[in-house]
């Protein structure tokens, strides 16, 4: 059970799954984010020693492809960000019993799309980087891997949204 939970809250926290870069805690953390920090960094550092065993990758592929994830993690925790942004704007737009602009409505779901599909895109620009220097079955191990992971942080979160 505790492995699973170390699991889950990875997922809870990794934008791309295998961001492998150090996160750096915000100033308006809770008491608890030293703990929470710590948790992350194990379970990203487990999930890296997964990868590069199950993967066989030799350093320089290691060493490439944290690069990667780090950067292109970065760039989708940016996305994430404005996303969670856009749709609480939207939310305040379609509140009940209140008027909506349709002017800010159409903005705000096209800017959603556009921001869904750069979040593809960045995807498929961290596949075309990986190609470089992982083989296509190692690239397709990977995304399993990194699937089965979002998986579990879903059902983590499912598990504890019911819980409350």
């Amino acid at each position: 059970m505790r492995h699973g939970m170390i699991w889950a809250t990875a997922l809870l926290t990794l934008g791309a799954v295998l961001p492998l870069a150090a996160q750096q805690s915000s100033p308006d953390s809770t008491p608890t984010a030293p703990r929470a920090d710590e948790l992350r960094r194990r379970v990203r550092e487990r999930f890296a020693e997964r990868v590069q065993q199950e993967l066989d990758l030799n350093p320089d592929q290691m060493t490439r492809l944290r690069a990667t994830a780090g950067t292109f993690g970065t760039e989708r925790r940016q996305l994430e960000l404005r996303q969670a942004q856009l749709r609480k704007a939207l939310a305040a737009q379609l509140r009940p019993g209140i008027a909506a602009s349709r002017d800010s409505v159409a903005w705000l779901t096209d800017s959603l799309l556009a921001l869904r599909v750069r979040y593809v895109e960045s995807f498929r620009a961290e596949q075309s980087q990986m190609a470089a220097y992982l083989d296509p079955v190692q690239r397709a191990r990977l995304l399993v891997m990194r699937e089965r992971l979002l998986d579990r942080a879903r059902e983590f979160r499912h598990r504890r949204r019911m819980d409350r």
